[in-house]
């Protein structure tokens, strides 16, 4: 592991990097209104590993509670949501993360069957999912992730994450009885003493219910591609630009978001969070996407004790 510059603050340099940084992103999101909009099928929405950064300042024992909003204007279909996510330690660097949803759909009165009967199972019954209106636990999710040390890109991070089949299929394609199996790493790039350009690569395999409601092809396989671009200032104070790309089985989606973080107590930290889905209006499950979370830390358990303190693997 090498250290990282001990200032915490921004120089010139540090400055003098953020217009080519913007202008990366605003390259990539601007080719993204190019792309052709002849969406085939859905996508099920699946939550970001929970990735960190060497100068993040935060615990690997905390307690994550995030109010979602995902609207859609095209299709009239909302849902608002409650994550929990408690993540615990794993060996000296890695941490595990469990989550838990409780959700309510409202899908303005266009059924999942009216909008993407190919993905209903020969088994489900007349008109399903009837319901206009459904509240429901989603998907309980396990994970890991943390630091490893590979060929030629010496230091990545790993993540692995699993959802389990306890969800209700009556909320696809925001939750499932299906049971995604991801693996992506995520190498990190400091351009400057707390600022960091991040670059992810990921695969999903994503098994079927094993029941009739929903036909194996609601459940896609494919490649996550993502960039992110993290700016640190004192501990809980985080800012994050974020672009993603996945193709599974020619269904695709490309989401930019932008999050900030702000300090509201020694351990807690409040979250806010925009994203917008770029891609054709067929395959995303939602147009926009609004989150404010609320993040309670363990003094013991910090990665680091400061951003300057950071090391980067």
């Amino acid at each position: 592991m090498r250290p990282v510059d001990p200032e915490s603050r921004f120089s010139q340099g540090d400055c003098a990097r953020w217009p080519r940084v913007a202008a990366f992103f605003f390259l990539i999101l601007g080719g993204a209104f190019f792309v052709p909009q002849d969406a085939r099928a859905q996508l099920p929405h699946l939550d970001a590993i929970p990735w960190y950064t060497p100068a993040d300042s935060t615990s690997r024992l905390a307690l994550v509670v995030d109010v979602d909003r995902f609207h859609d204007s095209k299709f009239g279909w909302d849902l608002n949501r409650l994550l929990l996510t408690a993540i615990l330690p794993a060996g000296d660097d890695g941490v595990f993360f469990l989550r838990l949803p409780l959700m309510t759909f409202d899908t303005g009165g266009l059924s999942l069957q009216s909008r993407w009967p190919w993905v209903i199972g020969e088994g489900a019954p007349e008109g399903w999912p009837h319901e206009e209106r459904v509240s429901s636990y989603g998907q309980i999710e396990v994970g890991i992730n943390g630091p490893v040390k590979l060929p030629l890109v010496t230091w990545v991070n790993y993540g692995l994450a699993l959802g389990l089949p306890t969800g209700s299929d009556k909320v696809y394609p925001f939750s499932s009885t299906g049971m995604p199996l991801r693996l992506a790493l995520k190498k990190n790039l400091p351009l400057g003493r707390t600022t960091y350009l991040g670059l992810v690569a990921g695969y999903l395999a994503h098994m079927d219910s094993g029941k009739d409601n929903l036909d194996p092809y609601a459940f896609p396989s494919g490649v996550h591609l993502g960039a992110t671009f993290d700016v640190f200032r004192d501990r809980g104070s985080r800012f994050l630009l974020s672009y993603d790309y996945h193709n599974r089985e020619s269904r695709k989606s490309q989401m930019a978001g932008a999050q900030v973080w702000i300090p509201w107590s020694e351990d807690g930290s409040i979250g806010f969070k925009a994203a917008r889905e770029l891609q054709g209006t067929l395959d995303r499950p939602a147009e926009w996407y609004f989150t404010l979370s609320f993040r309670l830390d363990s003094p013991n358990h910090r990665l680091r004790a400061d951003p300057e303190e950071a090391v980067a693997p």
